[in-house]
Parts: C-alpha cells; sequence; structure tokens
C-alpha cells in the first residue's frame, strides 16, 4: 500500500479511472446508472414496508419517524456494502492493470471505493431530502457526516486490502465476503434498534466496528450528538481500523509479487 501522500499525488489518475469504472459498470444497460439509484431506493421502500406497514414494529423509542431513523443507518451501509464486494474483486478484475510493471495496483480497490462512493454522494443528498421534507431541521452536529464518511473510507481501505489481496489467490473469498455483508447487515443495528437487544449482548454488537458508524450517522443527524461524546467507542473504532490496515498492508506486501502469476 502507498501512503496518504503517494496516492494524493496520484489523485488526478484516482479521479479518472473511478470516473471510468463506474460508467463501465453500467454500459450497454439501456437505463445506465439510473439502476445504482433506484434499487436501493426500493430496498429502502421495502424494509419501511414490511417493518412499519407489515410487521407494526417499527421502534418508538428514536422519537423519530422509522422511515428516518431507517435511512440513517441503510444510506451509510449501502456504501459499504458496495464498495467492499466491489473492491475485493479489484485486482482480478483489473488483471491486466496488474501484469504491468509501471503501474501502481495498489491504487485498483481505492479507484473501486470512489467509483461507490459516487453513488454515495446522491444518497447523502437524498438522506438530506428525507429528513427536510420530515421536518428535521439542520444542526451544527450535521458537519459530522463528513467525519463519518472518513471513517467508513478508512474502514473499507483495511477490509479491502485485506479480501483483495487474497482474492487472486483464493476466488472463494468474493463469495464469502458476501456472506460477510449478509450476515453484518443484520447484526448492525440498521433495521432494528439495539434497545430490542438483551443488554448483556449489547457489547457485542458494539464490537462490530460498523455499529459506530451507524449509530454515528443517527447522533449527527437526529439526535446531536457529538462523536467526543463517546470516547472509547471512538477509540475502539479507530484501534480496530488501524489494525485492518495494517494487516490488509502486511498481505498486500506479501503476496503482491504472486499476484501476475496466479491471475
Amino acid at each position: 500500500m502507498n501512503s496518504f501522500a503517494d496516492y494524493f499525488s496520484k489523485r488526478k489518475l484516482i479521479i479518472d479511472l473511478s470516473k471510468n469504472d463506474f460508467n463501465k459498470r453500467f454500459k450497454g444497460s439501456y437505463f445506465g446508472a439510473f439502476w445504482a439509484f433506484v434499487n436501493p431506493i426500493i430496498t429502502i421502500l421495502l424494509y419501511w414496508f414490511v417493518f412499519e406497514i407489515g410487521l407494526r414494529a417499527a421502534s418508538t423509542s428514536t422519537g423519530f419517524p422509522f422511515v428516518v431513523w431507517l435511512i440513517c443507518g441503510m444510506v451509510p451501509w449501502f456504501f459499504f456494502a458496495e464498495a467492499f464486494m466491489n473492491a475485493t474483486i479489484s485486482f482480478s478484475e483489473y488483471s491486466f492493470l496488474v501484469k504491468k510493471v509501471v503501474f501502481k495496483i495498489s491504487i485498483l480497490p481505492i479507484i473501486k471505493i470512489i467509483s461507490s462512493f459516487i453513488i454515495h454522494c446522491f444518497f447523502i443528498l437524498f438522506l438530506i431530502g428525507i429528513l427536510l421534507f420530515y421536518g428535521v431541521m439542520p444542526t451544527l452536529a450535521w458537519l459530522q457526516i463528513f467525519y463519518y464518511i472518513i471513517c467508513t473510507l478508512v474502514l473499507l481501505v483495511g477490509v479491502s486490502f485485506i479480501s483483495a489481496s487474497i482474492m487472486p489467490f483464493f476466488k472463494d473469498i468474493a463469495q464469502i465476503v458476501s456472506v460477510v455483508v449478509q450476515i453484518g447487515f443484520w447484526l448492525t443495528p440498521i433495521v432494528w434498534s439495539l434497545d430490542i437487544a438483551p443488554m448483556k449482548y449489547h457489547v457485542l454488537f458494539k464490537l462490530n466496528p460498523f455499529y459506530y458508524i451507524a449509530e454515528g450517522f443517527r447522533d449527527s443527524l437526529l439526535y446531536e450528538e457529538w462523536f467526543w461524546n463517546k470516547p472509547f467507542e471512538t477509540l475502539y473504532f479507530w484501534f480496530i481500523s488501524l489494525v485492518f490496515i495494517t494487516i490488509g498492508a502486511l498481505l498486500f506486501k506479501k503476496l503482491k509479487p504472486h499476484f501476475s502469476d496466479v491471475l
């Protein structure tokens, strides 16, 4: 993995390749990138209908309409899940670049993450629109969204370099990541509130680093809660994220010389 300075010096190349990757994903589709926005919106509507209308299981302890509370957790999850799965296959998908000696292949997972981030920017605006529609007015705490976006990006870089580095040697890792994402969605309080879980299990759920991000979005947009008011959760998140980045960097450095042999 390159240093931040190296990535910054290649920012134009990374941005251009990210745009190309985004366009390539929908090439040949009649509606193009339209599907990237429609599918998550339909998913949100389905969960809202099932939990609030169908099961009448919406949490009343949140103090906000269920759809507002729901979308605050689902928007960052959509970004994380899509970027994680796409970045996992980055070295395999761009194998023709991996085999070029002069190309810095460490930017490939970053390209996938930024490509997914383009869609995420739209959904951030969509989320703000929903909040305003339901009468949730902006506060200074909303600025924390930038902090939690950075948290998401850092976590993504760590886990993506781990899975992407393993992928050329163990193709099943893509399926394993897909399963992990599905399990992670239900083990993270995104469509359900942690309040319904027995207190003795709360610590276990909070070990999931994405819990910090999902709750952070809600704290920022709904409850005006600042991240420094949760020092232990913040320290734990950054510790585990740095552990993932360290493992990812070591794996990438060790396995990179053999990528071209197996791709």
